[in-house]
């Protein structure tokens, strides 16, 4: 299968597919993990809990699957880097775990026990577990943007305290604020009463944040990061995706201001997207950029599997991935109407 493809093109496929599914799990995540982070805040009763909670029961599990697939497929097609990620940075990637765990178990059973203090526990693990999750994300990825501390013979000079720069919070609270807005966009076009106003009201402030801290960490990205410019320089058509990041960016703050909640939502979901390709498009042909030298770093063709893996696995993707999309969309069509001022919980 695909013998007509060397080993390197189909490393390069799997890396172009790699950066893909990932830009696909930030976006469709975003709003789960921002309804999360929002809802201590701005449900004042059992009532707005439970519409925040079934505007994303539905659909959160659904949207996990791209974490799934971002996880395995790093682990069969460069288990190299899956190994030394998980080598690196094991307590991030345990409080990843955890938080996880946490959303799970709270979105599940929040709407499941009338006890106000399960309730509020439930409420408030799922803020934590949203808030780890978005946050180790957002720190882990601007860390590959700029590199890690990785010397001769791929061994991890690091520390854990290193790994919070101030680019890497900058990107930590980058990723937690467009999640917030997501989340605030999401709850406003998809539910209808006092909530849906008070959503609608924080994400016009929260879109005008999101688009200043962006070109910050934009410009960080391209000035403040060495080696961040390498690949635009040699390909200056990549230029595209900072300037798309901040055209979507300054696209939600207009839809928002006006009351467009669906144009809003979806210019910030692409202003996410294009933020998190500009960082991977910097960091080909490596994986695990080295920010001691760049000969230190994992690349792409070292740390590809087989070609028969490669092949295999790129015959399921093509298979696997438009029925896994196809659902999606269903499963959006089938839960289509508005969460209204309501208990009832019907799944």
């Amino acid at each position: 299968m695909f013998n007509f493809l060397t080993h390197d093109m189909l490393a390069v496929i799997w890396f172009f597919l790699w950066c893909v599914i990932w830009g696909v799990y930030f976006i469709v995540d975003s709003f789960s993990l921002g309804a999360g982070l929002l809802a201590p805040f701005i449900a004042t009763d059992k009532v707005q809990r439970i519409q925040i909670q079934r505007s994303v029961g539905p659909f959160w599990g659904g949207n996990e699957v791209w974490l799934i697939l971002a996880a395995g497929g790093t682990f069969a097609a460069f288990p190299l880097v899956f190994s030394k990620m998980f080598t690196f940075l094991y307590l991030p990637m345990m409080l990843l775990l955890i938080g996880l765990v946490a959303r799970g178990i709270s979105v599940e059973y929040l709407h499941k026990d009338d006890n106000p203090q399960i309730q509020k526990a439930l409420t408030w693990g799922w803020f934590i577990g949203s808030l780890l999750i978005s946050l180790v994300l957002g720190v882990a990825f601007a860390n590959f943007f700029k590199g890690l501390e990785i010397a001769s013979g791929v061994v991890y000079k690091g520390t854990l305290l290193g790994l919070f720069g101030p680019y890497a919070l900058i990107g930590g609270v980058l990723f937690v604020l467009m999640s917030v807005t997501s989340g605030a966009l999401w709850i406003n076009v998809k539910t209808e009463g006092a909530i849906a106003v008070k959503a609608g009201d924080l994400a016009k402030k929260s879109t005008l944040i999101v688009l200043l801290l962006s070109l910050v960490y934009l410009a960080y990205s391209f000035v403040g990061i060495e080696g961040f410019t390498t690949n635009y320089s040699a390909t200056p058509a990549l230029y595209l995706l900072p300037v798309l990041a901040v055209v979507a960016a300054v696209l939600a703050v207009f839809f928002a201001k006006k009351d467009r909640g669906f144009p809003a939502f979806c210019s910030n979901l692409l202003a996410l997207l294009f933020i998190v390709q500009t960082g991977l498009a910097s960091i080909y042909p490596y994986m695990l950029k080295s920010s001691v030298s760049l000969e230190y770093g994992i690349d792409i063709f070292e740390a590809a599997s087989s070609h028969m893996t490669l092949s295999i696995m790129l015959g399921g993707a093509l298979v696997f991935v438009p029925i896994v999309i196809i659902y999606q969309l269903w499963i959006y069509t089938l839960f289509k109407e508005k969460i209204k001022e309501t208990e009832q919980v019907d799944y």
